[in-house]
């Protein structure tokens, strides 16, 4: 985390159902400013290499506010996850965001 941006890294699933098309989904979620609760990331976050799709196990986001609370959701999913009648399975992490410059 560097003020409002950070790396974010993942290890892959230790199961992936014998398939090799596993890719990934951040979700963001701002949390706490007076609103309660936690709410999708407006539009102005920026996902480097993207924020849906990814192929590798790290993302590069910025744009975050400054002294707020986020939560990130990593949803591993591959070809037939859209055909399941459960929601993708993820993994969360909450970071706090420091001063910004």
């Amino acid at each position: 985390v560097n003020e409002t941006s950070l790396m974010l890294e993942w290890n892959p699933p230790r199961e992936t159902g014998g398939r090799d098309d596993v890719v990934y989904n951040i979700i963001c979620k701002s949390c706490g400013g007076g609103r309660g609760g936690c709410t999708r990331c407006g539009d102005n976050v920026q996902f480097v290499p993207r924020q849906l799709g990814l192929t590798d196990t790290r993302v590069f986001i910025s744009d975050l506010l400054a002294h707020t609370q986020y939560t990130f959701e990593v949803q591993a999913v591959n070809g037939v996850s859209d055909q399941s009648p459960y929601s993708p399975q993820y993994a969360s992490v909450n970071i706090t965001t420091n001063q910004a410059g």
